[in-house]
């Protein structure tokens, strides 16, 4: 059956690829665009999705692009769908976020991540009324802080302290929002905690930020080394990095994402009438010490050792270690603390013959980074 869909954040990573999903199946997609650049919020909107890969011109006619952002206001936002769109909305997906973590931006965090996703409930309750479209959140498996790192819980737990990034403060708070709204509106609720995402071997679009952004950086180190150095420069770049090989570091594929989130949205089991929650991640996931294999073998580099954080303390780092754990300190707390995460109830309607966890190998990773490093070539 042909369903409206209204997604937020369909120009970022996850949100793409679920456009891109929701179009191949057959349903219409508005979706939310912020203005930018030249281009129009329909160019842009359409630039992205067919990046995950090519669609119909019939197919891609369903996608409608809806000016606006997530901080604008429920009122707002309902005249700009209803100026380019009259029926029924099914279904609400919210995936729109920010990843800025550090505390002077807390404001625009909380205005975006927290007051955004309360825009988009009220959206929800006033778009059709009688009968409210059901509501997808798309979280992060990290908004519990280190205090449940064993392990992540498949509910939200009646307090939470100690946060690792405001970050995870606003994705916490933002999901404890939604579930106030279900509880109150008696909204048909969903709430959906992907782990790091990375793509996959097929896949050519592009994420800077996870993952990808502890790459970049490695490789902005390796290219200024080889750069300052000359022809005497081997590879060795002779840098450490805060992490514990053994710690497992929770890459999960974007299509499991993806594949899991429409398989649990589509299960006629679940009580409209309560919060659900799942986490979507690798329960097999690597380590930080495979994952580090994967990265210097494809950036052909050696000396990028991984340490555990207090050794700095004995050992100050060097100008050029400041600059690198300066620029990934988003990450690093994942790369040394030890976080394992439930998936009780995420098994319990997706069974493991269905979607098996995702084999994220050295083979694998290699692949992924040289797709991701492809872009740099023209350098």
């Amino acid at each position: 059956m042909t369903k409206t869909i209204f997604l937020t954040g369909a120009t970022g990573y996850v949100g793409c690829h679920l456009a891109h999903r929701f179009l191949a199946d057959g349903h219409i997609v508005l979706a939310l665009v912020r203005s930018k650049g030249g281009q129009s919020v329909q160019e842009r909107i359409e630039t992205a999705v067919l990046e995950v890969g090519p669609l119909d011109d019939d197919v891609l006619a369903n996608l409608v692009a809806i000016p606006g952002t997530v901080e604008e206001p429920a009122d707002q936002l309902v005249a700009a769908i209803r100026s380019r769109f009259d029926a029924l909305i099914d279904e609400v997906w919210h995936s729109a976020a920010i990843f800025n973590f550090k505390e002077r931006e807390r404001p625009l965090v909380e205005a975006t991540n927290i007051e955004g996703t309360r825009h988009l409930l009220d959206l929800t309750c006033q778009i059709n009324p009688e009968f409210p479209p059901r509501f997808f959140y798309i979280s992060t498996a990290y908004c519990l802080g280190s205090e449940f790192n064993e392990s992540v819980p498949e509910e939200i737990p009646a307090q939470v302290s100690h946060f690792r990034s405001i970050y995870e403060w606003s994705k916490h708070n933002a999901e404890r929002l939604v579930d106030q709204y279900q509880r109150a509106q008696k909204l048909d609720v969903t709430i959906f905690r992907p782990s790091i995402v990375i793509g996959t071997p097929e896949t050519a679009v592009l994420c800077n930020s996870g993952y990808y952004q502890v790459l970049t950086e490695c490789r902005r180190l390796r290219t200024l080394l080889a750069r300052n150095q000359g022809d005497g420069f081997n590879g060795n770049v002779q840098t450490r990095l805060q992490g514990n090989p053994h710690t497992p570091l929770n890459l999960v594929p974007i299509d499991f994402v993806v594949d899991s989130m429409v398989y649990l949205a589509h299960c006629t089991e679940l009580d409209p009438a309560q919060t659900h929650l799942f986490n979507i991640v690798n329960e097999q996931p690597p380590t930080v010490q495979e994952v580090h294999h994967a990265l210097v073998t494809s950036l052909d580099m050696t000396g990028l050792k991984l340490v555990p954080p207090d050794q700095f303390e004995d050992e100050p780092m060097n100008p050029m270690e400041k600059v690198i754990n300066r620029r990934i300190a988003f990450q690093a707390p994942y790369m040394h603390e030890q976080i394992h995460f439930a998936t009780d109830t995420f098994r319990q309607f997706v069974p493991k013959n269905v979607l098996p966890p995702p084999q994220v190998n050295l083979d694998y990773m290699e692949q992924v980074n040289a797709i991701f490093l492809t872009q740099f070539k023209e350098e």
